[in-house]
């Protein structure tokens, strides 16, 4: 009887061990299908913020049908493309294309626009190659010419107001050598002396033209803060 009893209480006892097993598999398996779910769900926030970002950064070039894209990403996913990757990859160039031109277009009528009313103000003039200045200060002394090294602090922004490169802000000025700066200084910088200070409008062709530099779009008209702190003539140089 005492046999029995023993036998049924090992009994009982794997009985409740298997249950507590299959009970923790059970929690494991729905713990692991909750963070598979939970992370597909943040990784799709997270491909959609990506998305979200790019067409706000284009809004002003294009305005996407959110349909179309949200049809392409679940056919994609489920193998059922109706793009082959050289029907995409022609897509693909032609939307660049018309960002590209597009973007241009209105990059040169917000520059006209900006350099119109630059014109207007105070004390602005204009040179025969089209670049607009204003001497806030002359400077003393002599002035600098192409072949010298000048230093100067700058700050140079596009016609949003957006600084793309200002030494005033990296905390010393920088040297250059006149000719090699683009045409815009070469033409501006010699009309001041040591100390001088002066504010220009750069249409694109005295700057960096059709090209994009840096964070600079092609085909931009550029407003720049110069402040001619010395220079260094070739024939000192030379001595």
């Amino acid at each position: 009887m005492l046999k029995t009893k023993l036998s049924t209480v090992a009994f009982s006892v794997a009985v409740m061990a298997t249950a507590l097993v299959t009970t923790s598999a059970m929690a494991e398996q729905k713990a692991d299908t909750k963070f598979v779910d939970d992370s597909s769900y943040a990784l799709g926030v997270f491909m959609g913020k990506n998305v979200e970002q790019m067409l706000a950064s284009q809004k002003k070039l294009l305005t996407y049908n959110q349909e179309k894209i949200l049809a392409g990403f679940e056919d994609t996913l489920k193998n059922k493309s109706k793009l082959n990757e050289e029907d995409l990859k022609m897509q693909l160039e032609d939307l660049g294309q018309y960002l590209a031109e597009k973007e241009e277009a209105m990059t040169l009528k917000a520059g006209k626009e900006f350099r119109d009313s630059y014109a207007k103000k105070a004390g602005v003039k204009q040179t025969k190659s089209g670049l607009l200045y204003k001497i806030e200060q002359l400077g003393k002394g002599n002035s600098p010419k192409l072949a010298d090294t000048v230093k100067v602090h700058y700050e140079g922004t596009l016609t949003n107001g957006t600084v793309f490169d200002s030494s005033y802000q990296r905390g010393e000025p920088i040297e250059f050598q006149l000719s090699e700066l683009i045409p815009a200084w070469k033409e501006a910088i010699p009309m001041l002396k040591k100390g001088g200070k002066m504010e220009l409008v750069v249409p694109p062709e005295l700057g960096y033209g059709d090209h994009q530099a840096g964070s600079i779009p092609a085909n931009s008209t550029l407003m720049f803060k110069i402040e001619l702190l010395d220079f260094k003539s070739t024939e000192a140089k030379t001595k």
